[in-house]
């Protein structure tokens, strides 16, 4: 699975804003050391041994491409965040 660059944004934003350590960048391995954009995480980590921590790593795209989801009610495809099909016959029968 890959998330796209926006995405990857607003969840590194939300982390930052938590107060988490945020990299992002290209992940390189020179030697048996790990680094993303010139930051040791193969330091970062050794710093964290014996601590509770939350690891997030995903690829990022650079171009966005829709999920296509399949609705567990009509069965048809799409993209958005709600089945549009179903979408409009709920309003439909709400009187909207």
């Amino acid at each position: 699975m890959t998330i796209s660059r926006k995405d990857s944004q607003t969840l590194s934003g939300t982390a930052a804003r938590f107060g988490a350590t945020v990299l992002g960048g290209t992940l390189s391995k020179e030697g048996e050391r790990y680094i993303i954009n010139k930051t040791d995480v193969t330091e970062l980590l050794e710093s964290l041994v014996g601590k509770n921590v939350l690891l997030i790593a995903e690829q990022v795209t650079e171009s966005h491409q829709p999920e296509v989801k399949v609705c567990l009610t009509c069965g048809r495809e799409y993209t958005e965040d709600e089945c549009p099909h179903c979408a409009r016959v709920r309003a439909r029968l709400r009187g909207r």
